[in-house]
């Protein structure tokens, strides 16, 4: 009788275990590219700390994060939307931006990303 019992899981059961389990890897799959990104905007950005930030002019920072942004295959942000900021003694370069996918029907999934490279701390 208690073998009976113990059979296993139910069709329903893993119906149930299969639907959340791909619920989980769509928002992996969905997700997970916006964050690979941000990682590669954020390593063009610590790229600058092999120069010397507060003598370059802003074309040149641009370029610089734009080239790593080329290499490593970043298409959906923008380098003109970098902010650069001058200060007496160091130089601050931002790049916020947001990012938006469709996840499921007309649910969207938002992502902002605040990025700043402060040349004073090295």
């Amino acid at each position: 009788m208690l073998a009976r019992k113990q059979r296993g899981l139910s069709a329903l059961g893993f119906l149930i275990v299969l639907a959340i389990g791909g619920f989980f890897l769509t928002a992996l799959f969905k997700v997970g590219p916006m964050y690979l990104d941000n990682y590669f905007v954020q390593g063009a950005m610590n790229t600058l700390a092999d120069e010397k930030v507060h003598e370059m002019t802003d074309a040149r920072i641009r370029r610089k994060i734009g080239d790593s942004f080329t290499i490593n295959n970043v298409r959906d942000v923008d380098v003109k939307k970098v902010q650069i900021v001058r200060e007496k003694t160091r130089t601050l370069v931002k790049l916020d931006y947001e990012k938006r996918v469709n996840f499921l029907g007309n649910l969207d999934v938002v992502v902002a990303f605040n990025n700043v490279y402060d040349s004073s701390v090295q």
